[in-house]
């Protein structure tokens, strides 16, 4: 089927749901984990405009409290759970508690990975050529982030640990050697928390990874309604429009066209990811 076809055929197919809906719906979403609130997340934005464009207005009302990414996953499934929607990156084990909508949000720029570091550690990092190069160096992960595993499985030395912040002081005592960070946080993190570290230069690395929407696994209408309203968001050029305005100067500033990239494998992505749809994913 020709794509612009498949495409008016999924918009069409929101139409009967749109119809069903006036006033707005209240949605139960975690915090933002950047602390800047819905109203300047990304994530809660293109949600909101999504659902409009789906014909479904919303209102987002976050947790009363941040949620660990395994709590928030807990809670979107458990049955009168606390949770309507979460925006998470994906995995096997993730796809199989809830229900994902596998439209990439950030084009897979969670796979885009630079470094943080010590100016030390930075000037020898900036030479690593390879995977087997870059083995040799320790790098700092959150406890239950996936990213976690995926460098683990690619023989990397990772040391975990089950704070944000505690992450950033291990650098600083030389207790890791770079924290790998995506494009679109780094900048941000390093302004923020990153007194004593730079940014390697000149290597990032890459792997395979979405950051979708999940929602609880019956609930299917708000599931449609969702992918009917990113893609008609896509279609219009909004999808990468909003992801611009939030992550244009990131890009920007990383050069990642410049960088030498390493390539990493994902075991833990699912084989329903959409890899074969360019148009869904960042390239440099």
């Amino acid at each position: 089927m020709p794509p612009r076809r498949r495409e008016l055929l999924i918009s069409a197919a929101g139409l009967p749901l749109a119809a069903a809906h006036g006033a707005a719906r209240r949605l139960r979403v975690p915090q933002d984990p950047a602390g800047i609130g819905l109203e300047r997340s990304h994530p809660a934005q293109l949600l909101r405009l999504a659902l409009a464009a789906a014909g479904m207005p919303v209102e987002l009302e976050p947790s009363p409290e941040s949620l660990t990414q395994k709590r928030a996953i807990f809670e979107l499934a458990r049955s009168g759970g606390t949770l309507d929607v979460l925006w998470t990156m994906t995995s096997v084990e993730r796809e199989q508690q809830a229900r994902p909508v596998r439209i990439p949000i950030y084009r897979g720029l969670n796979g885009w990975r630079l470094l943080l570091a010590s100016a030390e550690t930075a000037a020898r990092m900036r030479e690593v050529r390879t995977l087997a190069e870059l083995r040799r160096f320790s790098l700092v992960q959150r406890l239950e982030w996936p990213d976690t595993n995926i460098l683990q499985a690619n023989g990397l030395d990772v040391i975990e640990s089950a704070s944000f912040d505690a992450m950033f002081k291990q650098l600083r005592l030389g207790r890791a050697d770079a924290f790998p960070r995506s494009v679109k946080e780094i900048w941000r993190e390093l302004e923020h928390q990153g007194r004593g570290l730079t940014v390697v230069p000149d290597i990032c690395l890459h792997y395979p990874a979405a950051t979708y929407y999940f929602v609880a696994p019956g609930n299917t209408e708000l599931a449609a309604a969702i992918e009917v309203g990113l893609q008609r968001l896509r279609v219009s050029g909004e999808l990468e429009r909003l992801l611009l305005k939030h992550h244009g100067e990131d890009l920007a500033r990383a050069r990642l066209g410049s960088r030498r990239v390493i390539e990493l494998s994902n075991p833990l992505l699912p084989p329903q990811t959409p890899l074969d749809k360019p148009e869904l994913w960042y390239r440099t």
